[in-house]
């Protein structure tokens, strides 16, 4: 759930257009992999904006999602969905993306859920780095750690070594007809984030077979999280959380989900049509020190505030 890079070959732009295929005829279909759709979320635009200089979104989001789902039920994975709807939808989606960059004229394995997981649980990591550590160093990895494990993990040992045997040239071509403009922007990526709103290329062309408009949007927001955010003590649980965001010398933000998000349009809008990782300057410093400033605090209070109570209340919600 939500709550809790580019490679270094994509160094130029190569369109390559390609068409969904579907599934038609052989195993599930698109309907009946789609989760219910979540209704009365803000659109993708108004997903993270700023009022008397808070990022505002995410609160909203819950509130429009919880009151669009009361009386539905929801399973504790990643966009509400159960473990075995996650399964399927991710070997649909898998099967997909194949079919479209072999359309393009490129190889590429559908990778296996136990892979995609794997990929989902890199996610803020660093080979030889604790935790606290990786904190110190990267913050959150959004401005400040474009090797992503999560990125090449997510392509799986087969395509990365089909990769690996391209050249530059074929590498870029191969990057952007799989992932589109923002090559972080992986299936195992958005689905840890639960934010498929900069996915692109095939990896779009795919996702958009089996996940809903609402689920694509910038603005989705988990309706099992949002379910629970109605309870009393998690909605005091994050007011506590923002307290202590802001006895940190961090009062920009009123939802624990509106801070990745802030860091990632940023950077986006920094970037504009560079290379993320090619970025140099005071510019990019400063959001770098920012975001490791604001991750040590986030972490201070996520850990001392928000999840002893919100793993409670998710306890008694989902049964466990």
């Amino acid at each position: 759930m939500r709550r809790i890079v580019a490679l270094a070959f994509a160094v130029a732009i190569v369109s390559s257009a390609c068409s969904g295929t579907g599934q038609a005829g052989s195993g599930p279909t698109a309907d009946s992999l789609s989760a219910p759709a979540v209704t009365g979320s803000p659109g993708a635009d108004e997903s993270v904006g700023e009022t008397g200089g808070q990022v505002v979104g995410a609160a909203e989001a819950s509130r429009a999602a919880a009151e669009a789902n009361q009386g539905r039920e929801f399973g504790g994975e990643e966009f509400g969905l159960s473990s075995k709807e996650l399964v399927d939808r991710s070997e649909a989606v898998e099967s997909s993306i194949g079919e479209c960059m072999a359309a393009a004229g490129f190889e590429y394995l559908p990778v296996e859920f136990s892979t995609i997981r794997s990929a989902m649980t890199s996610d803020k990591s660093a080979p030889g780095l604790s935790n606290r550590e990786f904190i110190e160093q990267y913050g959150f990895g959004i401005t400040t750690q474009f090797d992503k494990p999560i990125v090449q993990l997510s392509l799986g040992e087969q395509n990365q070594r089909v990769i690996d045997g391209l050249g530059e040239a074929d590498q870029v071509a191969y990057l952007r007809t799989l992932f589109g403009q923002h090559t972080d922007a992986t299936y195992a990526f958005g689905l840890e984030t639960e934010d498929f709103s900069r996915v692109g290329g095939c990896t779009k062309t795919a996702i958009e077979e089996y996940f809903t408009a609402a689920e694509m949007s910038a603005s989705y927001f988990n309706p099992g999280d949002a379910l629970i955010e109605t309870d009393p003590r998690a909605q005091q649980a994050i007011a506590d959380w923002a307290d202590c965001m802001a006895d940190g010398g961090i009062d920009r933000y009123l939802h624990p989900d509106d801070v990745e998000a802030d860091f990632q349009r940023r950077l986006d809008a920094l970037a504009g049509d560079e290379i993320p990782e090619e970025l140099t300057g005071s510019d990019i410093e400063a959001l770098q020190d920012e975001e490791r400033r604001v991750a040590a605090v986030f972490t201070r209070c996520e850990d001392d505030v928000l999840d002893p109570v919100m793993n409670r209340v998710e306890a008694e919600f989902y049964g466990s």
